[in-house]
């Protein structure tokens, strides 16, 4: 019984070790796309309106208005300066306005429900220890020309029959 388990062990080391083949050269074959359009995202709006801590769902929202391709769009006719499309999700809501060319000019965003960022929910625990939050909604105005973007977290809190609405930044500082 004993021989037997070492010679199936045996066979099973010995198949392992030469079980793959390697290459002595390796024949690469160029591929040609046919109909692919790669268009960029405007990474101008994403870098200016996204960060570390902003909620996936705000994220997800925000990719899908950067990768739209309005010069697609049925409505498209390139005779009009803008372009206003409205991107919804169930607890969001992107506005944005499109130039001539599909580039983001601006856009007015609100979600509601979130996960709050951690220096947000800090910054709250901190201030107002043993509240709750009750309700949130996250703002962001964007400005191709503004060198910032608005982005305020409106906050109700509450604490026994008291409650307190509350404006926020990014970084979890109570205005």
């Amino acid at each position: 019984m004993k021989n037997v388990l070492f010679g199936l062990l045996y066979l099973g080391l010995t198949s392992l070790a030469y079980s793959q083949e390697i290459p002595t050269s390796i024949d690469f074959k160029e591929v040609k796309l046919i109909g692919v359009t790669v268009t960029p995202l405007n990474t101008t709006y994403l870098r200016k309106v996204q960060d570390k801590d902003t909620p996936e769902m705000v994220k997800k929202l925000e990719n899908t208005a950067a990768r739209f391709d309005v010069t697609e769009a049925s409505i498209y006719d390139g005779n009009h300066e803008g372009y206003e499309v409205i991107f919804e999700q169930t607890n969001g809501r992107i506005i944005a306005t499109y130039d001539q060319n599909g580039k983001i000019v601006s856009s007015f965003e609100r979600f509601t429900n979130l996960n709050l960022p951690p220096p947000v929910r800090n910054g709250i625990a901190k201030e107002y220890p043993g509240w709750i939050v009750h309700k949130d909604a996250y703002l962001v105005s964007y400005y191709v020309d503004a060198e910032h973007v608005k982005k305020v977290y409106k906050i109700q809190i509450r604490k026994e029959n008291e409650k307190k609405n509350l404006r926020c930044t990014v970084e979890g500082v109570i205005l």
